[in-house]
């Protein structure tokens, strides 16, 4: 499942007054821009139009305006985990995109074998059950590793279950250490939002290939 969350940021001039319009896609998605010709032709009979003046003052009891920012999946996982109250989003599409950005980084930090860095994707329960210093070693030792390139990863696809808990599922290509054939197999991974970071179970990568579907053997 492709996720695209597109937000664009308004620009306004530093002088006089500018057009902003608003209009809302079929997936709900709400989107602002100054160019009305940027705007897809089936949605342009619902477009809003509003006058913005950047250099007003806002008044005595309003809170001034936040400008809304282009989201490029550089946002910290705790910023975009939570909401401005600190409770989990709950707008799937956000909540898979934020968990498949994380599952992402896993790969990457588990490819570069940074263990330590990867050690702190765990879930609270698996990382209390295994030390770093544990974790670590037990990756140092593995036979196995992750491939390199596009055999990596692919297929990404994400199963919202709830606000915090989202399965994905890939193909993870796998290549022992000592030299040998790539191994892709189809595996599945539980994503966990605690405290604002989506986690893992770490036992599922000290395991890992577990035994997945078998989709490739080269």
């Amino acid at each position: 499942m492709k996720l695209t969350v597109i937000l664009f940021v308004l620009v306004l001039t530093s002088t006089g007054w500018a057009d902003t319009y608003r209009w809302v896609d079929d997936k709900g998605t709400e989107h602002f821009t100054n160019d009305r010709g940027s705007i897809p032709e089936k949605y342009r009979d619902q477009v809003k139009e509003r006058k913005d003046e950047p250099s007003a003052k806002p008044k005595k009891d309003e809170k001034p305006q936040k400008t809304l920012k282009k989201e490029a999946g550089k946002e910290s996982q705790k910023s975009a985990g939570k909401d401005h109250r600190g409770e989990p989003k709950t707008g799937r599409s956000r909540v898979e995109s934020d968990a498949a950005d994380a599952f992402q980084a896993i790969i990457s930090h588990w490819k570069d074998e940074s263990f330590e860095a990867l050690y702190q994707y765990g879930t609270h329960k698996s990382r209390a059950g295994t030390a770093k210093e544990n974790f670590v070693q037990k990756m140092k030792k593995r036979s196995w590793g992750l491939a390199s390139s596009w055999e990596t990863i692919q297929n990404i696809e994400t199963e919202f279950k709830s606000p915090t808990v989202v399965y994905i599922t890939a193909k993870v290509g796998y290549k022992p250490k000592q030299g040998g054939d790539v191994k892709v197999l189809t595996e599945s991974f539980e994503m966990k939002l605690e405290n604002g970071l989506w986690r893992t179970d770490l036992s599922k990568i000290l395991q890992a290939p577990s035994g997945g579907r078998k989709d490739a053997h080269r």
